[in-house]
């Protein structure tokens, strides 16, 4: 791929990642009853649900954080002799970006696209492990403060593992009124968890790459003699 190629993909995936994360912030913060409905509380508010619309925000904004952030990597080691050409330029085509007001603005972009995203997945993770968890059609309940996703409990009686909002004490665990199904106990660890780490860990080496690689050195030639 060459540079716009890699700028294109970085631009959409990352405005497609801060959309979904305003979204769902939005939602958690009580702002909006769509992804509520969307994730499990059809009669009632998203913030019902908290933990459901956190943990779904949270895999899906972390698989779009990480392709962004690959797009990203693969620039800033290929393409700029200097920390803002590294960087993509993003709709401003041919923008000087030695210039101030072009570097400030290089900046930014970098705080709605790299910080932003961060900031968003860890209050979604937040929000979702605050969630308690039970097994539909069961009396098996566990709450927030003695589960965590990173290793979900198991079904005891082989029925679906759902996750509903903090505090729902002994309300019947089904399929209409608790939450969303968690993903097998083996995959919540790895999409919550692992998608989150591989997209940071990505998206810290491209910010490295663009701060600490150094403007290619001209080979000297020497002079010839007669």
């Amino acid at each position: 791929m060459n540079k716009e190629h890699l700028t294109t993909l970085w631009r959409w995936l990352s405005v497609a990642c801060v959309l979904f994360l305003a979204t769902t912030i939005i939602s958690l913060q009580g702002g909006s009853e769509f992804l509520g409905r969307l994730f499990g509380d059809r009669g009632s508010s998203a913030q019902d649900n908290n933990p459901a619309v956190g943990y779904f925000g949270a895999i899906v904004s972390s698989g779009l954080f990480l392709l962004a952030s690959i797009a990203f990597l693969l620039h800033a080691r290929r393409h700029g002799d200097h920390w803002h050409s590294r960087i993509p330029v993003v709709w401003l085509q041919g923008l000087d970006t030695s210039a101030l007001e072009a570097k400030i603005f290089q900046i930014c972009v970098l705080l709605v696209f790299v910080a932003m995203p961060l900031a968003g997945i860890v209050r979604c993770m937040d929000e979702a492990e605050s969630g308690d968890i039970c097994e539909q059609n069961t009396e098996n309940f566990y709450t927030g403060s003695e589960t965590t996703l990173l290793w979900a409990p198991g079904a005891k009686e082989h029925n679906q593992m759902r996750l509903r909002k903090a505090d729902a004490g002994d309300m019947p665990c089904s399929a209409g009124s608790a939450g969303i199904e968690l993903f097998p106990r083996s995959w919540t660890p790895l999409g919550f968890y692992g998608l989150p780490l591989a997209a940071g860990s990505v998206a810290t080496l491209a910010i490295l790459s663009v701060i600490l690689r150094r403007r290619p050195e001209i080979p000297v030639t020497p002079n010839e003699t007669t």
